[in-house]
Formats: structure tokens, C-alpha cells, sequence
């Protein structure tokens, strides 16, 4: 293998669409190039913008491209998370402009990685809606790199190993879990093309021969004899495409003869951040616009339950009117977090979040008249004069005139505020305010020392509260030809308040109450594992995710049984106006206008130990194979409740966890004198090496014989002593042994104070094994091994008949399937036997001669 210098910056570079929210159109959209060069940088607003994408693009890179020891410590933890709330405040504070995108139907297509041609991939946010409809690989139309490339079951997203088109077919055909929730994942989203020249250092050059039965598929060398590919330290490897290679006489290895031409395909990444921030923004976008409201929702129904307020009276014995509509408040996601069995559980620190989205509409009550009519009262009167007096003679009557009552109404304004979100239980006198970052983006934090909010464990409620004002200025009055005109006027405001709120559960971050030991017994060749657990593993209190144990380079992993996978929460928006309603479906693109919603769930899958792949671990890897002992289970919670469309078949049985785990270790070294490390994390990326005990003691040999053996001259009935002791002659007591005569059967003795247990056998083989101790039996005392013997009965101390004896030795060992020394042993006392036979029969018939 070669290698080059220098290793290229892991980007994550998000480039986005720009559309001006004041003449949008939904139907038409403007695609950034991706190149990173905007025409409007020469305004305040476009170095803003600029600022903002430069300051994402390198914190992204740095936290993306952060060393990943072997487990996470405390520091590596709180880095984490540091870059996790920076990235947070960085994006809320630099922000560009919301962008807008056209959605895009179904997968069906996949394009190809052109060399040197950037290209964006529809639907790659889909690996976090698994519970979309999956489609089987060959409706898939695709003609680039790895096409033979499909899971056959879940797959584990990887840091940053899988380019965009190894996601879409991922995305496409099966689920996709992760198992940290401490780190925020990357997802790629457009290919990226860099020139083999600009490797580094800490890049490796690897070179596969083309044969027919490659499993890879990636790009060919120019002569088609290699598949060139480049490879970091954390096993992430990426393909090398027009690679020219050559063979270095002096060096003797392979290496690109032309580095300049080569290119290596990468992908432009986003992360799971960015994609909660565009998802509660898009959503939140237009909430201070009073004609429109947009609501998330699933299968039909509202994903956040809207609801009408602001209640204001009207004139002319109208009833009250709502001037708020469709007000309704969400949350998203609640970052650090993972919906497990109808709550969001989350560890205890170091920062805990959500992201919240809300919209509203605002209308004023419809303009109002009706006619009526006044009455005028007229009196009439009549004068006379009678004997010199004058009369006057009045007559009343009534004179009704046409008039109208009218009332007008006008929005002055309205807007909506997410006034508070509350952690909070009943009894709990702590701080449970959160702080506000951004529009859509609450977190844990005490004001202003910026310290994360504590909390016991235990069972809470969050809480989103939306406040909505609406100013409305209202014109009332009369107008008639003759009744008395009048108008008056006045302006008020009116208030709708609405919350929502998910059940939380709190967990410590680090699970103290979980204790983890591991005893490594050190032997030759194989090695053993002890791991036990005390404390309640389920994930609401002290779970675990992963324990690395490393022998001298033998690296053993133990993973947990908890997988989250990501599911879309709605799968359309009704955008609401005035005069209707449309419905448009979600989309999983970069840059979507409506995106998809999504959260983390929990399925329970089996604890596993494996040897890692080699890439994936340190370069010192040996090989091996695990076989378990015994185990002792703890507890065995049944599968989670997923949504339909996520198909993990290991959530439908319940699982096992265990106090005790007992595995042996075999390798191809026969070393000894090795040392055991270890370390541990838990899904909330806590470090467990606190609470994480490791210890190392020797086998200790045994001698297994038989003695005071007794043989029956009829071949059945032997009997016979078998003796455990250690190698100082001690005898161990209370130790089983299995034994197995001639014909197959075995059965078990266990040995006395004096180590001794008689036996009695048929046949002419006996064959007793000592497996060793399974179970340490504490820090000072000896953990024994095991140790085996076989018995061959000399043939002329029984009736040996060669094809009864030997055909049922041999059926009973091809039944038994008995190990290889005992058909050695048996075939040179065949030989041995027939030879005899043979001289027996020579020396009688030469006498009869």
C-alpha cells in the first residue's frame, strides 16, 4: 500500500437555495450552483449570509472530522456536545436566508457520480423517514459507482462512510439505525470531486484486483485491473476514479501514476442539525403572516392539534368572532433524546433542547350592514281664531325613513410568540424554563450563565406555549337621507393562547447506577471474557451502548441492543388560506420547501460481540473467532412499538440483558502474559469507564487422568477413577466431567473432596473432558482450565472382534463427531492391529507348510 500527505478537510458544505419571501411563488424555485458563489455577497445582507455559510461550513467540518477514540470519554463527550450548541447558535445567529425548493416524487432513479460533475440526489433525507415505503432494489434504475451495493437488512449509519448514492440505495431498499445519540449525523446530499494529489498523511491507498468474484464495484484503474480506493484512520474509505497504476520496482508496492488526474469521490454533507433547523423554519417561515397558516400532517390528520381564539365582540347584536384561526404550536424533536414506549427519554446533561415550530392565521370579522328604518315623529298643527281667541290644535303621527346600520372591520396587525417552554412535574422546585436561541430553537441553559439546566430523574412534561395577538380597528355607524347619521371608530387587541406538550423522561447522562466488570483469564491461544452488570440496563435508567475490550490487539466489541431509527412524523401540509386549503406532500431533499418531520425511535434488538472489522479498529487487529459459554439473563424487555413501514426483525422478539456473559476468545497467537483494557459508553455518549472494572488473572492448568482401572475381559463394564487435580497435585473437588464411551454415549461425574469420581464404561475408548471453570469465583482465587484424555483399552486384555468393536467405535464417533486425535489414535491401533493379524497368519501357515 501507498500513501500520500496531507489529509483533505471532511466538508460539509450547505450551499443553499435563495428565494425572496416577499415574491415566492411556490411552484418555481431558484437552485443554487454549489459552487458557493452568490450574486448578492456584495450587500450587507449577502456577506451576512456568506459569513453565516463559511462559519457552519468549517464548524460543521471540525466537529464532523473530530478524532473518534476507541470509546468517549468525559472530554470527548463535552467536546461533542460544545460543537453541538455552537453549531446550534451559529446557525440561529448567521442564519441565511430560509430556502425554498420544489418537491420531488418518488425514488425511482438514480443518477451517476459523473466525474468532475457535481450533481444533488433527490430523497437522500429519507434515511431519516424509515418508515416511507421501501421499494425492492430492482426498481431502481442506476448506472453509476456500487451498484451491487444493497443491504440485505438494517444498516447502521456510519459516521460519514456512505457517499450519496450508497444512501439513496440504502434509504431506498431497507431501514437505517443509529445507535449514539450524542453525536449530530451526517448526511450526504451531492458529489464531491477532489484530485488524488491532495491526499494526506493520514490517508491510506488501497488496490484490490479485479476478479469475478468481487463484492466491490467502484471504479476501475485506466487498465481496468484495480479497484484503487482511499481509506482514513476511522476505516472510511472512498473510490479513486481514471487511477493510472503502476508498480514501484524499488519500493515494491503499487501506487497512482497520476495523482493530478485521479480524482476521489467524496459528497458535499449535511447534518441532522441543519435538517431539525429547516424543517421548524420552513414550518415557522410565514408564522407572522396573517393569510396563510401551514400544519404539518399524518395520514389526514393534524400533527399538532390547531385551535381558534382571540375572541372579539361585534356591533349590531352579532356574536363574538375569532379573529385567530388554525393557531397551533409543536415539537419537533427534542434533541439528545429518543422516543422510547410513549416518551421522549433523555440523558441528564450536559444540554438538552427542542426545536419548535408554530404558524397561525389572523382574520377580521367580515364587513356587516342591514337596513332598517327610522321613525320621525311629525306633529302638525292648525291655528284658528273663535270669538276673538286663538287655537292652536296639534295632531301627532309618525314618518318612517330608510336607513342602514353598518359595521367594518380591519386587521391592523397580528402576531404569534412562543412565550415559554417549560420542563416541569408537579413537586419540582428547580429551574424548568428554557432559554430562547433563535426563532424556532429552545435549550436547557440557565440565563445568563449559559449552565446547563439540572434534573433529577424521573417523569416531566414539556411544554410550548404560543401566544397570539391580533389588532383589530373597528368602524360602526348609521346612514340614512333622513335619519341621523353617526360613525365611530376604535382599535383593540385580543389574545389566543395554546400549548402543546410530550412526556419526558430523565435519565442520568454517565448511568451511575450501572457497574460493569470484565475479567479477562489469560491463555494460550484462548482466552476468555467475564463481563457482568449490575444495575437496571433499560434504556429509561442506566443503559449501556457499546464495551471495547482490547487483548494485547485482539479487540472484542459488545454492543447493546438499542437501535433509533429515524421516522417521519408527517407526511403532507395543508397550507390554509382564507379562501381554501392545498395539500402538498413532504419532501426529503436539501434544501425542500416542505421537509419532512422526524423524530428518533427506539427498537430493541440482541447484544452482540464480534471482532470488529479490521478498518473499523486499530491496524493490529488479530484475527479470531468468539464462541459463548453461558450467560445469565437479566431481564428480557420485549420490542418496542414501531411505526408501520420500519422493518427491523429483531424488534419483534424480546431481547435479553444480562448480569453475566461469559464468551471465550480464540485468536491466532498463543501468547500469554497478556493485559486486558477496556472501555465503555452509553447511547447518550456518556463515558461508563468510571464505573468499568478490568482485571486479568491466568489460567490455571489442571490434569485430568484415570486411574485404578479395572478391564473387563467382555469389552463392557470397565470401571475405572478419574482424578482432577492442578498441576501441584491438588485435587479439585466439585468439578464436572463429561465422559463418553465407545458407542457415543456420555454422561457426567462429578468429582469428591479428593477430586476423584468413579466411572464405568462399555468399549473399548473412554473419553473424559474437564471444560473449566465458567464463572469466576472471585479476585483471588484460581479460574481453572480445562483439560481432556482419551482411553484405548490394549486389545489383548478383551475379546476383540475387529468389525463388531471397531465398526461401533467408528459409528459411535461419526455420531459423536469425536475430535481428530481419536480417529489418529484409532487408525494406528488399526494399522497396528491389522499388521499383526497379518504376521499371525503368515507364521501359522508357514508351520502348516
Amino acid at each position: 500500500m501507498s500513501s500520500q500527505a496531507d489529509f483533505p478537510r471532511k466538508g460539509a458544505d450547505t450551499d443553499s437555495q435563495r428565494v425572496d419571501p416577499e415574491t415566492e411563488d411556490e411552484s418555481k424555485t431558484e437552485t443554487g450552483t454549489g459552487t458557493g458563489a452568490h450574486q448578492d455577497d456584495t450587500t450587507l445582507g449577502g456577506r451576512v449570509t456568506s459569513a453565516g455559510r463559511a462559519f457552519r461550513t468549517g464548524l460543521s467540518e471540525r466537529c464532523l472530522s473530530l478524532p473518534r477514540p476507541k470509546r468517549t470519554d468525559g472530554r470527548y463527550a463535552q467536546h461533542i456536545h460544545a460543537c453541538i450548541t455552537i453549531a446550534l447558535v451559529g446557525s440561529l445567529l448567521l442564519a441565511s436566508v430560509s430556502v425554498v425548493a420544489a418537491g420531488l416524487g418518488a425514488i425511482t432513479a438514480i443518477p451517476s457520480p459523473d466525474p468532475g460533475v457535481e450533481k444533488s440526489y433527490d430523497d437522500t433525507y429519507r434515511i431519516l423517514a424509515n418508515n416511507d415505503d421501501d421499494v425492492d432494489p430492482s426498481d431502481i434504475s442506476y448506472n453509476g459507482y456500487f451498484e451491487n451495493d444493497y443491504p440485505y437488512g438494517p444498516v447502521e449509519l456510519q459516521a460519514k462512510s456512505q457517499s450519496p448514492s450508497q444512501t439513496l440505495r440504502y434509504v431506498a431498499t431497507q431501514d437505517v439505525y443509529i445507535r449514539d445519540l450524542s453525536d449530530f449525523q451526517a448526511v450526504p446530499y451531492q458529489d464531491r470531486w477532489t484530485r488524488y494529489a491532495d491526499i494526506t498523511s493520514y490517508q491510506e491507498t488501497q488496490f484490490l484486483l479485479v476478479h469475478g468474484n468481487n463484492t466491490y464495484d467502484g471504479p476501475t484503474s485506466t487498465d481496468g485491473k484495480w479497484f484503487v480506493r482511499v481509506t482514513s484512520q476511522y476505516g472510511e474509505w472512498q473510490p479513486v476514479y481514471n487511477a493510472e497504476v503502476r508498480w514501484d520496482r524499488n519500493a515494491e508496492e503499487l501506487y497512482v501514476a497520476n495523482p493530478e488526474e485521479a480524482l476521489i469521490h467524496t459528497a458535499y454533507y449535511s447534518n441532522t442539525i441543519d435538517r431539525n433547523l429547516h424543517a421548524a423554519g420552513q414550518y415557522s417561515r410565514y408564522a407572522q403572516d396573517s393569510d396563510r397558516v401551514a400544519i404539518p400532517t399524518v395520514n389526514g390528520r393534524e400533527l399538532y392539534p390547531t385551535s381558534d381564539g382571540a375572541s372579539m365582540s361585534r356591533q349590531w347584536g352579532q356574536s363574538n368572532f375569532d379573529t385567530v384561526r388554525d393557531a397551533w404550536v409543536g415539537i419537533n424533536y427534542v434533541f439528545g433524546g429518543v422516543w422510547y414506549r410513549d416518551s421522549y427519554v433523555v440523558g441528564g446533561t450536559p444540554t438538552r433542547g427542542a426545536y419548535v415550530p408554530f404558524d397561525h392565521r389572523a382574520i377580521a370579522p367580515p364587513d356587516y350592514s342591514y337596513d332598517d328604518q327610522c321613525k320621525i315623529k311629525h306633529i302638525h298643527r292648525r291655528t284658528h281664531t273663535h270669538d276673538n281667541s286663538t287655537h292652536t290644535h296639534k295632531s301627532t303621527h309618525w314618518h318612517y325613513y330608510d336607513r342602514t346600520k353598518w359595521a367594518e372591520y380591519e386587521l391592523i396587525n397580528s402576531s404569534a410568540e412562543v412565550t415559554s417552554v417549560q420542563l416541569d412535574r408537579p413537586g419540582f422546585s428547580g429551574e424548568s424554563d428554557w432559554a430562547k436561541f433563535g426563532d424556532t430553537t429552545w435549550i436547557a441553559i440557565e440565563d445568563p450563565s449559559s449552565m446547563p439546566l439540572e434534573y433529577p430523574r424521573g417523569e416531566y412534561t414539556l411544554t410550548a406555549t404560543l401566544r397570539v395577538t391580533s389588532e383589530v380597528e373597528s368602524r360602526w355607524g348609521i346612514t340614512s337621507s333622513r335619519c341621523n347619521e353617526w360613525s365611530k371608530s376604535s382599535t383593540s387587541t385580543y389574545t389566543h393562547t395554546t400549548q402543546y406538550s410530550v412526556p419526558v423522561t430523565i435519565t442520568d447522562f454517565d448511568s451511575p447506577n450501572l457497574n460493569i466488570s470484565v475479567v479477562h483469564i489469560d491463555g494460550e491461544g484462548d482466552d476468555r471474557l467475564l463481563i457482568t452488570w449490575t444495575g437496571d440496563q433499560d434504556l429509561p435508567h442506566d443503559p449501556w451502548r457499546q464495551i471495547q475490550v482490547d487483548v494485547n490487539g485482539k479487540v472484542v466489541n459488545i454492543d447493546s441492543p438499542w437501535r433509533f431509527y429515524g421516522v417521519s412524523r408527517n407526511d403532507a401540509v395543508e397550507v390554509r388560506t382564507a379562501s381554501g386549503s392545498n395539500i402538498h406532500d413532504v419532501t426529503h431533499t436539501q434544501g425542500d420547501r416542505w421537509p419532512a418531520i422526524y423524530h428518533y425511535q427506539t427498537s430493541v434488538a440482541n447484544v452482540t460481540m464480534e471482532f470488529p472489522r479490521q478498518q473499523d479498529s486499530v491496524e493490529t487487529q488479530r484475527w479470531g473467532y468468539l464462541r459463548t459459554v453461558d450467560t445469565q439473563v437479566a431481564a428480557r424487555p420485549g420490542g418496542a412499538p414501531l411505526p408501520a413501514g420500519v422493518s427491523d426483525t429483531d424488534n419483534d422478539a424480546p431481547t435479553e440483558l444480562y448480569t453475566q456473559y461469559v464468551v471465550t476468545l480464540n485468536s491466532n497467537d498463543l501468547e500469554t502474559g497478556e493485559t486486558a483494557t477496556a472501555t465503555a459508553d452509553n447511547p447518550f455518549g456518556g463515558s461508563l469507564d468510571d464505573q468499568l472494572n478490568v482485571s486479568t488473572k491466568p489460567y490455571s492448568p489442571t490434569v485430568l487422568r484415570l486411574m485404578e482401572i479395572d478391564r473387563s475381559p467382555t469389552g463392557e463394564g470397565h470401571e475405572g477413577t478419574l482424578i482432577l487435580t492442578d498441576t501441584n497435585s491438588n485435587f479439585l473437588d466439585n468439578k464436572t466431567i463429561t465422559v463418553t464411551q465407545a458407542d457415543g454415549t456420555n454422561w457426567t461425574v462429578t468429582t469428591d473432596s479428593e477430586g476423584r469420581a468413579s466411572v464405568t464404561w462399555d468399549g473399548m475408548t473412554l473419553r473424559a473432558r474437564y471444560d473449566g471453570d465458567v464463572w469466576d469465583t472471585g479476585p483471588d482465587n484460581p479460574y481453572y482450565k480445562g483439560d481432556s484424555i482419551l482411553y484405548l483399552l490394549p486389545p489383548g486384555d478383551v475379546a476383540f472382534v475387529a468389525a463388531g468393536t471397531v465398526g461401533e467405535y467408528i459409528s459411535g464417533a461419526i455420531n459423536n463427531t469425536l475430535i481428530f486425535v481419536e480417529w489418529l489414535a484409532l487408525g494406528i491401533f488399526a494399522f497396528w492391529y491389522v499388521r499383526m493379524r497379518r504376521r499371525t497368519t503368515k507364521r501359522g501357515g508357514g508351520k502348516k507348510a
